[in-house]
């Protein structure tokens, strides 16, 4: 049982690790007592090349917590060590002295279940006279083009079309008034699609911000490239949205030439349309 108990959180952990590595970043096990149930991590940048690209330390704390505890069908304590969250006073258990690492506890009371929103929402439907918001952001060029012929799609089958970029990482005032502009953009639309998961961090804001559109009772698709399908699902599954439409987009895609971005674009579109039930 013992051993069934440890090989249970090893293979959470190498899902994570796995999850991790197509940013670049790893996770290190310290440490795992099967019997508590408790693991100790620590997060590996030497490989990255960005670190604003992998989740940010609040959500990865929160997705390595919830993705171990449901593996394990209990709650497990996770000591997470991430270099990103270093205070100048010594962290709680840690030596004296300035610059110490900073150990979040994640303890949860309890398990979060595996249930949410299994139903992906209503069906988009006929498009013809229909409003579709499409949330970009700031970092993908391939996914401004991508944007672009989607929007002549979409016009083509007669919605009207309104976009709006997301400016990630933004906190207090000027995140509200960011939230403010999104959610006013969808109260206009009658289906939504948000997108680019090209990372950890990116992939994480696109599906929050899709979600954010299911809530409204939007039909609502998150685009996310290969490598980034299965944090989008988790993510969505974590944010209770199990059933999420993910639009999945090939990878590479931000180094390619834009006009086999284009192309991609358009000769995706009708898989768009399936995503989002919608028919022309």
């Amino acid at each position: 049982m013992a051993d069934n108990r440890a090989a249970v959180l090893n293979d959470a952990i190498d899902s994570l690790i796995e999850m991790l590595r197509v940013d670049g970043a790893d996770l290190r096990i310290i440490a795992i007592d099967e019997h508590a149930p408790s693991v100790e991590l620590s997060v590996d940048f030497a490989d990255v090349d960005c670190e604003d690209c992998v989740l940010p330390p609040d959500r990865l704390h929160d997705t390595v917590t919830s993705v171990i505890s449901k593996r394990a069908g209990r709650p497990v304590s996770v000591l997470l060590h991430d270099p990103r969250r270093a205070q100048p006073h010594a962290a709680a258990g840690g030596g004296a002295g300035g610059g110490a690492q900073w150990i979040d506890v994640l303890d949860p009371a309890g398990v979060a279940p595996d249930v949410g929103e299994p139903n992906p929402g209503p069906a988009a439907g006929p498009l013809a006279g229909k409003t579709v918001a499409i949330r970009h952001d700031i970092l993908w060029d391939s996914f401004d083009w991508t944007v672009d012929e989607w929007t002549a799609g979409f016009k083509a089958a007669g919605a009207d079309v309104l976009t709006w970029k997301r400016v990630q990482g933004l906190v207090g005032a000027d995140y509200e008034r960011a939230q403010a502009e999104y959610e006013a953009m969808l109260a206009k639309a009658d289906l939504a699609v948000s997108g680019l998961g090209n990372c950890g961090s990116c992939t994480s804001w696109s599906v929050r911000d899709a979600i954010t559109a299911s809530t409204h009772g939007l039909p609502a698709a998150a685009v996310a490239t290969e490598q980034f399908e299965p944090l989008a699902r988790v993510l969505a599954a974590d944010g209770g949205r199990p059933g999420l439409r993910v639009m999945v987009l090939p990878y590479p895609y931000d180094t390619l030439p834009e006009e086999q971005v284009r192309a991609h674009a358009r000769a995706l579109f009708p898989q768009l349309l399936a995503v989002l039930g919608a028919t022309v």
